[in-house]
């Protein structure tokens, strides 16, 4: 994941906000790397044990598959940003801003899209490995997992959604200089929000795009959960075993 954020990075000349990277950092990973480990055992023992193999094919179809549809999603991300009318004509330059002001090279369409994207690829990934396949409880029985995931989806959606408030705003995301949120038709914000650096002077994405943008948000980890319950822990996983079985090593006593 931090990959596909510094590639895009890099090409576009972007970040994303401090607050978003301590949300990632301290939030996302913390929490749902303490929540993981209190899936409870499975009941019964397994008929396989499990893999122990760090780079044998299950761990590399898994990590893998992944990482490639989290990286076709994010390419597709900016497929789809640059055939919308109102970005066009938005795209960022860095010839009208100031990147002395590394904090602020969030302040774009560019970055609130990578942001979005990212932030539900990043809670996805905690609640895919909570699977467990037969060696662990079943995943819905992972309570404080469960909590602590839906209220992070929950809190990712109300920033992608709502109308320019002060949550999003903390971000920098779907929010702007005060004086353009109210030429824009918005409630002129009663807190404090440093002014933005691009011409533009917000990253407001129209209310139709954002529905949009969430379903599609909600498509890649649909993608990446599906992949993991068929083909990984699934049918397909069980039809390769037969037809491929590993060679084992034997070894004479």
């Amino acid at each position: 994941m931090a990959g596909i954020v510094k590639m895009c990075t890099f090409y576009f000349a972007i970040s994303l906000t401090q607050n978003l990277w301590m949300l990632i950092d301290g939030g996302i990973a913390t929490g749902l790397m303490l929540t993981i480990s209190m899936s409870g055992p499975a009941e019964r023992l397994a008929p396989h044990r499990p893999t122990s193999r760090i780079l044998g094919p299950q761990m590399l179809a898994s990590v893998g598959g992944i990482v490639i549809i989290n990286w076709i999603f994010s390419v597709m991300s900016y497929v789809w940003l640059f055939q919308q009318d109102w970005f066009r004509c938005n795209e960022r330059s860095t010839a009208d801003v100031n990147m002395n002001k590394w904090w602020l090279l969030g302040d774009n369409y560019e970055s609130t899209i990578l942001s979005f994207v990212c932030l539900f690829q990043f809670i996805n990934n905690g609640f895919v490995v909570n699977y467990g396949y037969l060696y662990r409880a079943r995943w819905y029985k992972n309570y404080a997992l469960l909590v602590v995931w839906g209220f992070l989806v929950a809190f990712s959606s109300y920033m992608l959604l709502a109308d320019p408030n002060r949550v999003g705003c903390a971000f920098r995301l779907n929010c702007g200089t005060a004086s353009t949120l109210e030429k824009l038709g918005y409630k002129k914000p009663t807190w404090y929000i440093e002014p933005y650096i691009n011409p533009i002077e917000n990253n407001v994405i129209p209310k139709q795009s954002r529905y949009e943008l969430w379903g599609y948000c909600l498509g890649n980890m649909a993608a990446t959960n599906l992949w993991q319950v068929f083909v990984i822990n699934g049918p397909v996983r069980n039809l390769l075993r037969k037809k491929k079985p590993l060679r084992r090593l034997k070894v004479k006593l």
